[in-house]
């Protein structure tokens, strides 16, 4: 049975191959964005003669797909850690010859490895240096390979011995590494610096395949060795897709199978999300732009690495590298726009940043139907592809899902995400410039201006907005042809950037590059918005005039002047009002006004950017609740942005299937910043009445965006209902109760009476303090048997939150296991511990490790503690001596809490916490959780 159903399988998925029409590319997809047809005519262009960076968890040298470029020549030619992930220290050796046997040893160390007088290889002036790499040093992995050369231990030590040498004239560092842990050199060869020899090596195992291909850099003024790995797997994957040449031996390549790689680690990966650490992300930067300039190949920077944005373009990475890439024009930055949408207002940093170029995810009909057997009518923008809103993002759209190469640890090779799409867009830049070199061997394209190339011959796809795909679908052959019309019209000469500011209330200085209204409702028709334009002068000329004609893409958007001019270093302002009429129906308009040069030229020059969202409003008219029916493809979705109203103190969205009809669909929910903060389960039916529903408490004020999807895996068109409705009861007066003054006091919002029943519940305890970081902070902590989960809420400014590139947070236990790991993705997060022990008391630690983009940044980090116990205290909640409640319009209720002692004791500095339930009487309303804090002591009660 098992031989058949795998017999089965593969047929099936040769059909799919068929059908898709692309053979084993339908793995990763070339043909739809013109890169097959590119390659078929121009097979020498095939990234040849480029090196593209892959900043991430490491790139893995030995997997089939990344040992050779397309020529033969080796693929990945330089590896360098900017994590200390692989940093082992070195220690002056001595020589001991002991009962025959000849040793390196340094007995404060206790590092001690036979076979001194066996090496090939002898030092300049007899001086030995020895280290051991401990298999500790992946415990904490992510790629769960704790046991590296698989003889069942978890504590092997490999010892190493690094000196100063010179053979054939030449003077170099060499080191020689207990690969198989016998403590025996005898039996090792020589290993170089990687970049110097391409040495790479392995350690053994022997359950089956070595898990890392390792490359290492000796540090001798640091007294280091570095062990450069993959042990994240992110960072092999994306090599192969923008370069993989042969992937698994096959006729299975990458986008630029001609380019070479150089491998720069920015990722730790035993902590949460491989997350960067306190100057990785620049130091490898400041890496590629000094090879960039010492190296004649065009260099290619990818990064698939980012959080979430807090201040679009203007955290403290956004501007470093505007600042580097303005200096370095011929540096050509690819990065993924983040995994953070549906909603708008979702680009990552540093993807905002202005002259780095971002890709938005696809998911390909051939790749749908290959990897994952659905079947989609076209090629489909990913649900979870950022989007843009305060800034003009993504610039394009790429293929974002695909098999690629992996160390041979990682069982699944099928990965999707813009951190895929972004690859495939720096393998098409490696083939442009890889065409570039040839064609035009005396002309350097500055990356502004091949960006530019892609984006205008970028193809639009159809029912996406600006903010969806930015530009459009990538494109090869079109790219291609329109870079050589700009060479040949002498582009790189008048090339020209501009910086853009117009009206953004969500930012924090009221203005952004795009025209952003998250709630347009005020408007009237009267109003004028001012975009500002200046140029950049890339072009390096003082003396400029040009002129520039104004076109809308959208009727509702008017500029009032048809044409404006910059000279010099004067700036232009582009004033525009809005037609309302044509803007009254709910939901997102997205328009764009292009700035095209004078005298009938077709090269667009600038855009401006706009954005108006027309809120759905929820109010006594309507009894604050909406319903709403659609019908969705598989993978394509539909916005709903709800303006919350004031009083309103729970959100309830329900999701139900037609009867009679197909579903396959969920629901998202983002918050007034475009923050992803709820996602549904998938609500199947075939021809059923199913329903799933999800309450949101604790809202902000703004606009809310609730964005129906169609699942991609769907058999048909999904058919749904959608509900909003709001619950209005409020706590009057947020206060900390206690043994005397025990009772809350609530009031009814809403146009209707509202009947509960009411219940307390003390959920566990808490206490708040504020942590100073300005490096890796360690906080200790005990659990006992009685606490179910430890929960810590870590809190920054914005503004704080703009010096990081990431921050990690893990618990470790006794032995340094980390037994909870988490990150943040935006200013606000928690980690989530739960306690397995049931021992009396079990010591922890809470380690939070900040990735700041300059090393002399600091802050203070708000940090809430909140303690869940395993037996939960229930308590009486009543009015006038019931539990049933009655509640009129505008009328308040006090509701007196019977509460006791928990058997659990508080500290001075915590509190209890718990939740006052109203559940309502009839189904139709909303069940209410109101948070309350209470303080007692054994002498109050």
């Amino acid at each position: 049975m098992q031989k058949l159903i795998k017999t089965v399988s593969i047929l099936f998925l040769s059909a799919i191959a068929i059908f898709a029409g692309e053979g084993s590319q339908s793995f990763l997809s070339l043909r739809p964005t013109g890169v097959e047809d590119f390659l078929s005519k121009h097979s020498e262009f095939d990234g040849r003669g480029t090196i593209i960076f892959v900043l991430d968890t490491g790139v893995d040298q030995g997997i089939e797909g990344l040992i050779k470029t397309s020529t033969g020549d080796v693929k990945v030619i330089d590896v360098q850690d900017f994590t200390g992930q692989g940093d082992i220290k070195l220690f002056e050796a001595d020589y001991e010859e002991d009962d025959g046997m000849h040793y390196f040893l340094n007995e404060d160390e206790n590092l001690k490895v036979a076979g001194a007088n066996s090496l090939s290889l002898k030092p300049i002036d007899d001086q030995y240096f020895i280290g051991v790499l401990n298999e500790k040093l992946w415990t904490n992995s992510s790629s769960g390979a704790k046991d590296v050369n698989g003889n069942g231990r978890f504590d092997d030590k490999f010892h190493i011995v690094v000196f100063e040498t010179k053979a054939a004239e030449e003077q170099y560092w060499v080191a020689f590494f207990d690969s198989n842990s016998d403590g025996d050199l005898s039996d090792e060869l020589p290993i170089r610096n990687y970049k110097e020899n391409f040495d790479s090596f392995e350690i053994p195992n022997e359950a089956g395949l070595s898990n890392f291909t390792i490359g290492l850099n000796i540090f001798p003024d640091e007294k280091k060795v570095n062990f450069h790995f993959d042990d994240g797997a992110h960072g092999t994957h994306c090599a192969g897709i923008a370069a993989g040449n042969s992937i698994g031996g096959n006729e299975f390549n990458g986008v630029a199978p001609g380019a070479k790689v150089i491998s720069l680690k920015i990722g730790n990966n035993n902590f949460s999300g491989g997350a960067t650490v306190t100057e990785s992300m620049k130091r490898a930067y400041l890496y590629a732009d000094k090879v960039s300039k010492e190296r004649e190949e065009p260099c290619i920077i990818n990064m698939s690495y980012g959080i979430g944005s807090e201040i679009e373009g203007q955290s403290d990475m956004e501007l470093f590298l505007d600042d580097l890439l303005k200096k370095n024009p011929y540096l050509y930055v690819c990065t993924s726009n983040g995994n953070e949408g549906p909603g708008i207002s979702t680009a990552g940093l540093p993807s905002s940043a202005k002259r780095v170029f971002s890709s938005g995810a696809v998911l390909t009909k051939g790749v749908a139907a290959a990897n994952y057997g659905s079947v989609i009518d076209d090629d489909i923008i990913l649900y979870f592809s950022s989007r843009g809103g305060e800034v003009p993002k993504p610039d394009i759209v790429s293929p974002g899902a695909s098999t690629s190469t992996v160390p041979n640890w990682e069982d699944g090779d099928k990965y999707w995400g813009t951190s895929m799409a972004s690859p495939y867009t720096a393998g098409v830049v490696s083939l442009l410039l890889s065409a570039v070199k040839v064609e035009f061997p005396d002309i350097k394209i500055p990356s502004g201006l091949l960006f530019k190339a892609i984006r205008e011959s970028a193809v639009k796809l159809d029912g996406y907005t600006h903010l969806d795909q930015g530009s459009g679908y990538i494109n090869a052959v079109n790219a291609h042809q329109t870079l050589k019309d700009y060479i040949k019209n002498n582009e790189v000469e008048k090339y020209e950037e501009y910086s853009i500011s117009t009206l953004a209330p969500n930012m924090p200085n009221g203005s952004g590059e795009s025209l952003y209204l998250r709630n347009g409702k005020y408007l009237t028709g009267k109003e004028t918005v001012s975009f500002s334009i200046n140029r950049d002068n890339v072009i390096n000329k003082d003396k400029f005039y040009r002129i520039y004609n104004l076109s809308s893409d959208s009727d509702w958007l008017i500029p009032i002047q048809k044409n404006v001019y910059i000279r010099n270093d004067q700036s232009a302002s582009v004033q525009v009002k809005f037609d309302v009429d044509k803007i009254k129906k709910p939901g997102l308009y997205n328009g764009q006004i292009n700035a095209y040069r004078s005298k009938g030229s077709k090269i667009k020059e600038f855009s401006l950017m706009a954005t108006v969202v027309i809120p759905y409003q929820f109010t006594f008219e309507n009894d604050f609740k909406k319903s709403f029916t659609g019908s969705l493809a598989p993978g394509k979705i539909e916005r709903y942005f709800i303006d919350i109203p004031a009083g309103a103190s729970a959100m309830r969205i329900t999701l139900e299937s037609i009867e009679g009809k197909y579903a396959g669909s969920k629901f998202r929910v983002h918050d007034p910043d475009g923050r992803r903060v709820y996602v549904s389960p998938t609500l199947y039916a075939l021809d059923t009445k199913e329903k799933m529903n999800h309450t949101i408490y604790d809202l902000s004020p703004g606009v809310y965006e609730v964005v129906a999807t169609g699942f991609y895996k769907a058999k048909d068109t999904s058919n749904y209902k959608l509900k909003i409705d709001f619950e209005n009861v409020n706590v009057v007066e947020n206060k900390i109760l206690t043994a005397e003054n025990n009772f809350i006091e609530i009031i009814n919002n809403s146009n209707k009476v509202k009947n509960f029943t009411a219940k307390g519940l003390i959920e566990g305890k808490e206490k708040d303090y504020t942590v100073n970081i300005a490096g890796i902070k360690t906080i200790p902590f005990v659990m006992t048997k009685d606490m179910s989960k430890k929960v810590f809420n870590l809190s920054l400014s914005k503004k704080e939150y703009n010096q990081l590139t990431d921050f990690a947070a893990l618990v470790l236990d006794e032995e340094d296991k980390a037994v909870a790991k988490s990150s943040l993705s935006y200013r606000e997060g928690e980690l989530v511990f739960k306690n397995k022990n049931y021992k009396d008391s079990t010591n922890y630690r809470l380690k939070l490790i900040p990735g700041f983009v300059h090393a002399e940044s600091s802050f203070s980090l708000d940090l809430k503690e909140k303690t869940y116990f395993r037996n939960k205290e229930s308590f009486k909640v009543k009015n006038s001596g019931s539990s049933i409640i009655s509640i009129y319009p505008s009328q308040t209720q006090k509701l007196i809490c019977e509460y006791y002692m928990p058997d659990i004791l508080i500290d001075a500095d915590e509190i209890y916490f718990g939740r006052v339930i109203l559940t309502p009487k009839t189904k139709s309303n909303i069940k209410q959780e109101l948070p309350v804090h209470i303080k007692l002591s054994e002498e109050a009660i």
